[in-house]
């Protein structure tokens, strides 16, 4: 592996347990609107930001799906299953983030969520003051695959995008790494690795302790 000065987290999937939560809470609005959500669907939309997610529900669905109002819905349910402290922090996250902040490599949140909730998740799992920096959606214009907020992210630490490392559970999320030309590491969450994922990353592994594990046996 090329040297590595900087490393770059995705939020929802890599480091907290958000994908499960929304997939969940979408079946369940989508149902109350007499539509079905399905795995592949959800998937398909995974860190590629609100408005191509509503572009593309609207293509699927149809353009009579009322999705402002399931927006509005949506994030309500959210909101109120981030105030119960209901949305974990996947496992390993603190131990890897810890990791490399002591291994003195630059760290970057890069996430498609809204800064309100990025803030309000972070300090309830008492994380926000670990990141050298953060790029949320509300700092992009163009949603993944567009390189666009990894870029923005390896701007803000002053670190050549080619020393960037990419810590992502969506398809669309190792796309973006890969327009970077970064490094990217694929973990498992909702999507498995597949043929796709794998052309796209430099490795998939199951989980984050894993991804520690093999950084720890090598130079990087």
């Amino acid at each position: 592996m090329k040297k590595i000065d900087a490393v770059l987290f995705d939020m929802d999937g890599v480091i907290f347990d958000t994908e499960n939560v929304y997939l969940d809470i979408w079946t369940k609005v989508f149902e109350k609107y007499g539509y079905t959500m399905t795995l592949d669907v959800y998937i398909s939309v995974m860190g590629t930001g609100r408005e191509n997610v509503i572009k593309t529900f609207l293509e699927i669905y149809g353009e009579d799906l009322p999705i402002g109002e399931m927006y509005i819905e949506k994030d309500k349910k959210l909101e109120k299953v981030i105030k119960n402290g209901l949305v974990p922090t996947k496992q390993g996250a603190k131990e890897i983030l810890n990791y490399f902040k002591q291994k003195n490599y630059k760290i970057a949140l890069a996430t498609a969520a809204k800064r309100d909730r990025v803030a309000r998740q972070l300090k309830m799992a008492d994380m926000i003051d670990i990141f050298d920096d953060i790029v949320c959606g509300d700092d992009i214009k163009f949603g993944k695959p567009n390189p666009e907020i990894f870029l923005k992210a390896a701007q803000k630490l002053s670190v050549d995008p080619g020393k960037c490392l990419v810590i992502e559970d969506s398809p669309a999320g190792i796309k973006a790494a890969f327009n970077a030309k970064m490094t990217g590491i694929h973990v498992e969450d909702l999507k498995k690795a597949d043929e796709e994922i794998l052309n796209y990353c430099y490795k998939s592994f199951k989980n984050l302790l894993e991804i520690q594990e093999y950084f720890n046996n090598l130079e990087i």
